[in-house]
């Protein structure tokens, strides 16, 4: 039997997440960071005092969790490079591209980053930072476009992982993913 719902707790703020299908047969805890400062907040505070000393530059993918960036970003006092999902008119050329696809999307997707970004990021520490992580798809996608800007090492943070271990991510909880 698949719950409607699940509760997590993160950084002592305790949340029901309502559970939804993603994929035929997949269902997941939704975590909903747009529209919960509180929340926000709380897993920011916490992930930035968990952040790896050595790390120069946060990278996130934007999207519905980009609130939890400004949060980490003021409280680590570092700066950030914010991977595109879609290619802007701004971005400086050549503009790196890698496709992905993660469970909460239903669809290949692309990121982008501008070559002043990359710049920025070569041959330093950086932190991926996301909301969840559940298959991998959007860090493995993220790290090519590193891998491209040579990057010297990478760290992943969450809020949370879900499905398998992830032993590789920093993260204050681990949700479970329910099929059918």
């Amino acid at each position: 039997m698949i719950p409607t719902t699940v509760h997590i707790e993160v950084a002592g703020i305790s949340r029901l997440l309502t559970v939804r299908e993603v994929a035929p047969g997949v269902h997941l805890g939704i975590l909903l960071l747009a529209g919960d400062p509180e929340l926000t907040e709380a897993a920011g505070r916490a992930l930035a005092a968990q952040m790896p000393k050595d790390v120069n530059v946060i990278v996130m993918p934007d999207g519905k969790a980009q609130g939890l960036l400004h949060v980490v970003q003021r409280e680590s006092l570092r700066p950030a490079v914010l991977v595109r999902k879609e290619r802007k008119s701004y971005l400086v050329e050549p503009v790196l591209e890698v496709t992905a696809t993660s469970v909460t999307t239903m669809r290949t997707h692309a990121f982008y980053l501008g070559a002043d970004d990359a710049g920025l990021l070569r041959g330093k520490t950086v932190a991926i930072l996301d909301d969840v992580v559940s298959t991998g798809g959007t860090v493995r996608a993220i790290k090519q476009l590193l891998a491209q800007c040579e990057v010297a090492k990478t760290y992943i943070l969450a809020v949370g992982t879900e499905g398998k271990p992830h032993p590789d991510v920093i993260a204050l909880t681990h949700l479970e993913i329910f099929t059918c």
